[in-house]
């Protein structure tokens, strides 16, 4: 059996990161500071990453909104789920279709029986914690710095999102 941080391709893994999973992994309130220092690590690593909200996110995360605003300008990277939808079953979907990794400590429940394979494959479903300082995911073998607020974790995440490859904003992406 290969872990995730085996399954490396052209372009790196592949990994979506249940942003409002991980924005709570500190308790309340939840804070981007967490999906933002997971980001921007995979993306330094040459991987491709994705965060994907529900579109109540935006009242979770009303207290770092204009942040959360920033991130919707790259679409592509950047996903809000619309509402009607919800972000686990969109982004369990592309995940099984794709072929990618799911950051998250959620289980899935309620879409256990569609996504069972997935939900239970521990090459895929990837739970991490938080501790001194640091978020690490050890089936990634990775430890990313959490920096001390979602502005620096911001500040240090949008270079990396203005390469190309990782669709700024003018990229244009569909849930298709």
């Amino acid at each position: 059996m290969t872990n995730a941080a085996d399954s490396l391709g052209e372009q790196g893994r592949r990994v979506f990161i249940d942003a409002l999973n991980l924005a709570y992994w500190c308790g309340m309130p939840p804070s981007l500071r967490f999906p933002l220092a997971l980001m921007r690590q995979l993306l330094a690593n040459g991987d491709q990453a994705f965060l994907y909200f529900d579109a109540s996110a935006r009242h979770a995360l009303k207290h770092e909104g204009e942040i959360y605003q920033q991130l919707l300008q790259y679409p592509r990277p950047c996903i809000e789920v619309p509402a009607g939808r919800t972000a686990d079953g969109v982004m369990l979907r592309y995940a099984r279709i794709g072929g990618a990794s799911i950051v998250s400590r959620d289980r899935y429940r309620d879409y256990r029986s569609r996504f069972r394979k997935l939900i239970d494959d521990p090459t895929r479903l990837l739970p991490g914690f938080v501790a001194d300082d640091l978020l690490q995911v050890p089936a990634l073998e990775l430890a990313a710095p959490v920096p001390a607020t979602a502005e620096l974790a911001w500040q240090q995440l949008q270079p990396l999102l203005e390469h190309p490859q990782s669709g700024g904003p003018r990229a244009v992406t569909s849930l298709a």
